[in-house]
């Protein structure tokens, strides 16, 4: 049984909205955005952010620089494994000894590790600055958008 002339919504049409209803809204944008508070938080909000996208930038300087120092540590050992490697003489020339054959085999195996670190190592630096480039640019596009939403706000 449905009445004439009731729409079980308060006599408003759906999806519509009065010139009133706009202009409340307007008016209830303009005093927030007169609202000491609404902008302070927003301005914290924003320092925040830039300082999170700087430690960010400041730990992806970080990770090169300790990349950096990481390779040339594993490099360095896999010289000197191989100059000592060097020192052995070939197995052709001395005959077979099991002990220097064992030598041999650690320096090889050391060499293989220390191939495995390096690429290991890359692999991390790797992951870890993709990591951070990305929450980099989450943080930076909230950034911006509530310098958008502070500008729609002082200008309102």
């Amino acid at each position: 049984m449905r009445m004439a002339g009731k729409e079980g919504n308060g006599g408003r049409k759906r999806g519509g909205s009065s010139p009133a209803s706009v202009q409340e809204a307007d008016r209830a944008a303009k005093g927030r955005a007169d609202d000491p508070a609404v902008t302070s938080i927003l301005d914290q909000r924003i320092q925040n952010l830039r300082e999170a996208i700087a430690e960010i930038d400041a730990a992806l300087a970080g990770r090169k620089q300790l990349n950096r120092q990481f390779v040339q540590q594993i490099d360095r050992e896999a010289e000197q494994v191989k100059s000592h490697l060097n020192l052995l003489q070939p197995p052709w020339k001395m005959g077979f000894h099991p002990d220097v054959e064992f030598l041999r085999l650690s320096f090889h195996k050391s060499l293989t590790s220390r191939a495995k670190d390096r690429r290991s190592e890359e692999l991390k630096y790797w992951e870890n600055g993709v990591n951070l480039a990305k929450e980099r640019r989450k943080f930076l596009d909230e950034y911006k958008a509530l310098l958008a939403t502070k500008r729609r706000l002082e200008g309102a």
